[in-house]
């Protein structure tokens, strides 16, 4: 009882302190605020929405099920779960950080997956996806697409490694043999864009709450402090160890690492392998207390040190050093991946056709 009064009035002064530092640099925190709002404008919304609508979609309607068919093997004998689950990691991968928190979550709260699977899949279901990596650290650090996929496959393959890992001594599902019935209709997508939406406001509202968090800090001079110490121990540049310290607390901050700097590579990718505090809070506003995230923390940190080892790996096997190919300084702003579009006419032929379907059989 005295612990969590303790806890309380700490809390409790945390707050107070914070709403008058907000005064006194209401001008700063207004400039960090504004900054923030056009980052999820011109990076974030662009990158994610598609795909947290289209990711929803395909778990309403049990389309998951059907793009889980190709890599039943996989799902069975490597990562040791049903066959009907893998599409979740394929999805997580490729659509951004909190997508496979959310789809887990859903799957969970209808009753399609049970709760130790689903705290295991959390652990490896995480990655900012190929477009946010390439268009942010690719173009955005590197002026290279390449640089940004060889940073993607290292964070791929570090969490295909853990999803072998947890997969170790499990025994082998059995094939399903469940028909699958697809439930697409109109009224289901229209769903799927409104959640999608109010999942999209939640993480630019927790965005844009952080970028006061560094301005207070930044301003109380601690991230300062820190790099410069920081700095000395690892005889990193300073700028970079700034940068690194703010991105560990927002991931858009990445982009503040010395440009060109292909030394920076494997920092990159375990720094976008962590997704920063303020992704952390997504994922943990999407469960909230329905799953346990013990796993989920354990095998992040493994996750990190596996991405950092593979990227330097990967560079040397694909001799990302000499990479020329530099690309419009605009694409790395606009972030805009042909992926989305694809799964949205995807779902939009399908749609039709049962639609086209159900009035033959009114017919």
């Amino acid at each position: 009882m005295a612990k969590t009064r303790v806890k309380n009035l700490i809390l409790g002064a945390a707050a107070v302190l914070y709403m008058v530092l907000l005064i006194v640099y209401v001008k700063d925190v207004g400039a960090a605020v504004a900054e923030s709002v056009k980052v999820c404008l011109k990076t974030i919304i662009p990158s994610l929405y598609a795909f947290m609508v289209v990711s929803g979609y395909v778990v309403s309607t049990n389309l998951y099920v059907v793009l889980s068919k190709p890599f039943g093997w996989i799902a069975r004998y490597l990562f040791r779960i049903p066959e009907e689950y893998f599409s979740i990691f394929l999805i997580g991968s490729v659509g951004g950080y909190p997508i496979g928190a959310k789809l887990l979550t859903e799957l969970y709260d209808n009753g399609s997956i049970d709760k130790r699977t689903a705290e295991q899949m959390l652990s490896y279901c995480y990655l900012a996806g190929p477009a946010f990596i390439c268009g942010i650290a690719g173009t955005g650090l590197f002026s290279s697409v390449k640089a940004g996929l060889v940073i993607f496959a290292a964070i791929a393959s570090a969490n295909f490694l853990i999803g072998v890992l947890n997969g170790l001594g499990k025994p082998v599902p059995p094939k399903s043999r469940t028909k699958v019935r697809l439930e697409l209709s109109l009224e289901k997508l229209v769903k799927s864009v409104s959640d999608g939406a109010m999942g999209m406001f939640s993480i630019c509202a927790i965005i844009v709450f952080f970028s006061s968090i560094i301005c207070i800090f930044e301003k109380l001079g601690i991230i300062s402090f820190l790099a410069k110490h920081l700095a000395n121990l690892t005889n990193m540049r300073y700028n970079d160890v700034t940068a690194a310290l703010r991105t560990v607390i927002e991931i858009s901050n990445i982009s503040r690492l010395t440009k060109g700097d292909y030394s920076l590579m494997p920092l990159a990718a375990a720094l976008l392998c962590f997704g920063g505090l303020c992704v952390l809070m997504q994922v943990q506003g999407f469960i909230g207390e329905k799953l346990s995230t013990k796993c989920f923390y354990f095998y992040r940190i493994i996750s990190i040190v596996s991405s950092y080892i593979l990227c330097k790996m990967y560079m040397w096997l694909f001799n990302v050093h000499s990479v020329q190919a530099v690309v419009q300084t605009e694409l790395g702003v606009r972030q805009s991946s042909p992926i989305p579009t694809l799964f949205l006419l995807i779902m939009t032929i399908l749609l039709l056709s049962n639609i086209s379907m159900e009035k033959k059989k009114k017919v």
